[in-house]
């Protein structure tokens, strides 16, 4: 008996048992963009793949129904923050301004990457904390490849981490007499065994 299933199939497909990776910046394929009934009005989950195979998604608000009419109810500030942010997603994908301005319609084939050519998005991944109650993943930001290029260089390389300025501590502010400390106070270290000797 032989097996004949086309690669394509797996698209989407996530590994068993893959982990969340650690935190850090990394390329993803977005595999499906999905309306849940729950959702607010003009919300999508936008779902992630990372190259481990683990698998999250992110809301996303958009500015516009899926007929391409505005969400009703958006003031003009409201409808630019969602449209600067899924400009930041294309950015993301690799796309630049004039590719978005001459578009007729920019729809989910832009986003999901069995759909346009494979692109990557690149995004900053923040995990989870293990054990604590509505800790999520969390996809901090979408970053352009450049972006992503350059911060994992700098991970990668902890001098050009180090080259950074240090901070020097503001000297202490007096406030009815009594000084309050630099931001570096720490607690006393715990008793040491010697302490504990009486003579």
């Amino acid at each position: 008996m032989a097996i004949n299933i086309p690669g394509s199939a797996f698209h989407g497909i996530s590994n068993l048992g893959s982990t969340a990776p650690e935190a850090g910046f990394y390329a993803v394929d977005i595999v499906t963009i999905e309306k849940s009934p729950t959702d607010k009005p003009g919300t999508r989950r936008f779902h992630a793949q990372f190259e481990n195979g683990f698998k999250m998604f992110e809301f996303v608000s958009l500015a516009y129904d899926e007929n391409g009419h505005p969400i009703q109810g958006l003031d003009d500030q409201q409808v630019r923050g969602r449209m600067a942010a899924l400009q930041t997603i294309l950015a993301s994908l690799g796309y630049d301004k004039s590719d978005i301005d001459q578009a007729s319609s920019i729809n989910e084939s832009w986003f999901i990457s069995s759909m346009n050519n494979g692109r990557k998005a690149y995004v900053e991944f923040v995990p989870g904390q293990k054990g604590i109650q509505k800790s999520y993943h969390k996809i901090k930001s979408w970053v352009t490849k450049t972006q992503h290029d350059a911060m994992k260089t700098a991970t990668a390389n902890p001098k050009a981490v180090e080259a950074a300025p240090a901070v020097v501590a503001a000297p202490p502010v007096t406030t009815n007499g009594a000084p309050v400390p630099s931001a570096g106070v720490a607690l006393p270290p715990p008793a040491s065994a010697a302490q504990n000797i009486v003579s």
